[in-house]
């Protein structure tokens, strides 16, 4: 399989958690993607690192572990993969962080995208995330197909949000080096995906760009997305309707994490760098149609002392947020 599947790997006291989830992700892609090339650019604590190889090792699966001994601080995700880019071998690129699981659908129907993209290396796509929210990671067993069923059914506690404009992108790897790779001024969470789509869309112009693509509007309801956002859904929606999805296991960041704390600073840069050309060829795609579960919020429901502990981590690390919203 013409692919080189890319993880970036940082385990820090405070990730430590991944080490409890390396295998279950790696059995997933290494199954899911035969054939195909699987690069981990690896850093972290070396008491980590070493625990992380042996797991690994253990699983007898076909990775290479590229040694990334200088990670930027706070740890920048975008700059690790474009140091495991430079270790590949083939001509394709599937970017995958380490705490996602992929459904059997979106791995059947990656030699097919491979097989369209050949002629055409400024296409892309963009995998949909389904972020299981905190209750239901818990006693998730890995089940993608009943996942599925409980998210597109908006069950309680099932997914905080569907994420439409993931870091699971796959492209032509020439292409992407000729696009500039990832922008290694972004350091911390935040922006540096985004910015890369922004490019790969301008460079694809297979829809329209409208007035305020240049705009951020978040938000966990789909069909609400504006801007950018709801640009990169576009090339999405597709994979979500025929069920091929990536899950996101949950899991809680420290109070005050330098690698968050960028989110402003990362967002301001990202707004500063986009930009657009307006595509007026008659051959543009019309705009992707919604399914009834993108336009509803899912639902969390809270246990009280949860409900404290989240006003709380508001309280510290978002004061203007939490007074706007008490008043």
């Amino acid at each position: 399989m013409n692919v080189s599947v890319i993880y970036p790997v940082h385990i820090t006291f405070s990730t430590r958690y991944i080490l409890k989830r390396l295998g279950t992700c790696l059995n997933n892609t290494c199954q899911g993607l035969l054939g195909a090339e699987h690069i981990i650019a690896l850093s972290g604590l070396p008491r980590y690192v070493k625990k992380a190889k042996l797991i690994i090792r253990n699983q007898h699966l076909p990775i290479t572990i590229i040694d990334y001994p200088n990670p930027t601080t706070p740890y920048s995700p975008g700059i690790a993969r474009n140091f495991a880019v430079k270790h590949t071998n083939k001509d394709n690129l599937l970017f995958w962080d380490i705490d996602l699981l992929g459904s059997q659908k979106l791995f059947k129907n990656i030699p097919i995208l491979l097989e369209e993209l050949a002629p055409h290396p400024n296409r892309f796509e963009i995998f949909p995330c389904l972020y299981l929210c905190q209750e239901y990671t818990k006693y998730f067993k890995g089940d993608l197909e009943q996942a599925w069923f409980h998210a597109t059914n908006l069950k309680v506690n099932s997914i905080e949000h569907f994420a439409m404009a993931t870091s699971t992108i796959l492209c032509n790897k020439q292409h992407f080096l000729n696009l500039g790779a990832f922008d290694e001024e972004f350091i911390g969470h935040m922006g540096e995906d985004l910015e890369l789509l922004n490019r790969l869309a301008v460079a694809d112009a297979q829809y329209p760009f409208e007035k305020d693509h240049c705009e951020n509007h978040p938000s966990k309801v789909a069909s609400e997305l504006k801007g950018f956002r709801k640009h990169f859904l576009n090339y999405s929606v597709t994979h979500l309707k025929l069920e091929r999805f990536t899950v996101h296991l949950h899991h809680s960041t420290h109070i005050g994490s330098a690698y968050k704390v960028k989110n402003k600073k990362n967002l301001s840069l990202l707004l500063d760098k986009l930009s657009f050309s307006i595509n007026t060829s008659k051959k543009v795609k019309k705009f992707e149609s919604l399914p009834f579960y993108l336009t509803t919020k899912p639902c969390i429901k809270i246990k009280s002392y949860q409900r404290i502990k989240n006003k709380t981590r508001k309280l510290i690390l978002k004061p203007a947020q939490f007074i706007k919203d008490i008043q």
